[in-house]
């Protein structure tokens, strides 16, 4: 077996595993709330009755385009009928959005640094336990994440500019930088943090490709194109809030200049994602580091500087400025670009055996982490009452296709739709029905007049 056939195996199994990783107890413990609901409800519709905008956001208005809510559409046509189109569908369907941007990155990256460097970094961003755990939930965060991983491969596979003599037609990059454009913009529209690691990438591509016209317009255009189902949105609902506006209040707030504050916040956050560490210990020294060291092995690089330090940098700027709180589901999308700076940096030792033996190295430590990270997973978005809920409804289908209302005999989340698995199974809330359904806690029924 050559080299290459092994990587395809190797990221033939890779996949195969952190999807596996992400999705083994999703139909037992999904989290239906009430995001949840709402956006699988749409996904239930037609093609014709997708929003031409985005999820509503934390930011301010809705989200800069549709991308989420069509993939999500795409997802639950393709495989929602071999699960009764049930709402963990959604949660695979993340999960394996987040998989394949996993292993694009580890097929990408190999090519760069030698392969088992890059299957250490790919392992350890997707192993980490918040990543585990929101990657199968229903959400548009970890959909741009997943976006912005994928724009990260395609751009670093991005041909060289052309030697002397080559010929241009053999080597354009016109599709691939259009493709990494429009991933990159994709992610915009799924959750507005992906504009942090967008920003440096789509300028880092530009900067790579500034001498071929033809790729420049076609980044231009794809994001035009993308932005088309948005502008009619505007026109056609002119009331609704269209931007971030809260997110724009609090940077241009006259809050004072704090670019360590900034940097500290967001290296802390982003890196206790993919590497837990204790209080003790300061990303913001270690992205320093391994980021000048990246400026400099890379300096004549703009695309890796881009995927890179180069959001990390864009995402501290922004928050150097920023009055409001956060959550740490914001600083998904610059996980690849935080794990790929350091993994950048060690890989700027370029001695190629020492490096594959570092990466070997890394591999096996950090699998032996595996157990423990998926275990941790477990504190964060699991609902083990959606298994119930789930029984429940498919035993009150069978008895009583058509119910007055369904009441459960336990606790749930107050914005957990109660008649939502059963309608979608096929039974139908009539006010005028003769009972009232109950699900009590083992998963049975009983029918209350």
């Amino acid at each position: 077996m050559n080299e290459r056939s092994a990587r395809i195996a190797i990221a033939i199994a890779f996949l195969v595993y952190v999807f596996a990783m992400r999705t083994y107890d999703v139909a037992t413990t999904f989290l239906m709330l009430g995001e949840q609901t709402r956006d699988w409800r749409i996904a239930l519709g037609g093609i014709t009755d997708l929003p031409l905008a985005g999820a509503p956001s934390t930011a301010g208005g809705r989200g800069l385009g549709p991308a989420y809510y069509w993939l999500l559409w795409l997802g639950r046509v393709t495989l929602g009928p071999f699960m009764d189109n049930l709402p963990h569908v959604g949660g695979i369907i993340v999960a394996l959005l987040q998989s394949i941007g996993d292993t694009w990155l580890f097929i990408a990256l190999s090519r760069r640094v030698p392969w088992t460097l890059a299957l250490a970094m790919c392992l350890l961003v997707a192993s980490g336990p918040f990543d585990i755990a929101i990657s199968s939930v229903l959400w548009n965060p970890p959909v741009a994440a997943a976006l912005i991983k994928m724009a990260i491969a395609s751009a670093l596979t991005l041909p060289q500019p052309w030697p002397a003599g080559a010929s241009r037609e053999a080597r354009s990059p016109v599709g691939h930088a259009a493709l990494t454009a429009a991933l990159a913009w994709m992610a915009l529209q799924t959750h507005l943090s992906a504009a942090f690691p967008a920003a440096a990438l789509l300028g880092g591509v530009a900067i790579h490709v500034r001498r071929d016209r033809m790729a420049l317009a076609s980044m231009a255009a794809v994001v035009m194109a993308l932005q088309v189902p948005f502008v009619v949105s505007l026109l056609t609902e002119p009331a609704a809030s269209a931007g971030p506006t809260a997110a724009i209040a609090s940077i241009t707030s006259g809050q004072s200049f704090r670019p360590f504050f900034g940097l500290d916040v967001v290296s802390g956050v982003t890196g206790n994602v993919f590497l837990p560490m204790p209080d003790t210990f300061k990303f913001w020294i270690a992205a320093t580091v391994a980021g000048l060291i990246v400026l400099i092995a890379y300096r004549r690089d703009p695309v890796a500087i881009g995927a890179s330090i180069g959001g990390v940098a864009v995402a501290a700027l922004v928050f150097a400025t920023w009055t409001r709180g956060y959550d740490r589901y914001w600083f998904l999308t610059l996980v690849p670009a935080l794990a790929l700076t350091f993994t950048l940096a060690i890989a700027a030792l370029r001695w190629r055996r020492a490096l594959l033996a570092v990466g070997a190295a890394l591999t096996v430590w950090f699998a032996t982490w595996q157990t423990s990270r998926i275990d941790a997973a477990r504190f964060y978005f699991e609902y083990p009452q959606y298994e119930t809920v789930v029984r429940g409804s498919r035993e009150l289908v069978a008895r009583a296709p058509v119910v007055k209302d369904i009441r459960m005999a336990f606790d749930i989340h107050p914005t957990m739709e109660r008649q939502f698995v059963y309608t979608i199974l096929g039974g139908r809330i009539d006010p005028a029905a003769r009972f009232t359904a109950i699900i009590n806690a083992d998963g049975s029924v009983r029918l209350d007049e």
